[in-house]
């Protein structure tokens, strides 16, 4: 698999998330086994991108950023951007870190949008 079908993975779980969460509020459960397998699911589709990425660019990783990027990978990846990419091209992978933060967060309203039409919650 490649980092690409990975990130489309992601964008993909993203929408379903907010579906899920919008199922969660018309039905007033608030299911914290719903909110910790999504967070488990997200937390492994980063690392596995991490795995791939590093594994394309010959980066050798380490167990501290290995668990920097399940825990707290709003920090780590941008992290491990900046110390994977060749000088010029850094600003480059920042860049498109962000643009796929927003991405993901468009997706997740998208799908909390979907799932409120479809639950009635409009």
């Amino acid at each position: 698999m490649r980092t690409k079908h990975v990130l489309g993975i992601l964008l993909a779980f993203d929408l379903l998330a907010g579906v899920l969460d919008a199922r969660d509020m018309a039905l007033r459960t608030g299911s914290p086994l719903v909110a910790v397998a999504t967070t488990l699911v997200l937390s492994f589709l980063c690392f596995y991108w991490y795995r791939l990425d590093s594994d394309e660019h010959g980066y050798r990783r380490n167990k501290w950023l290995n668990i920097g990027v399940v825990m707290f990978a709003l920090v780590a990846v941008p992290y491990y951007l900046a110390r994977s990419r060749a000088a010029g091209k850094k600003v480059r992978a920042l860049l498109r870190f962000a643009g796929f933060a927003l991405l993901q967060l468009v997706a997740a309203f998208i799908g909390g949008v979907a799932g409120a039409v479809v639950y009635g919650l409009s």
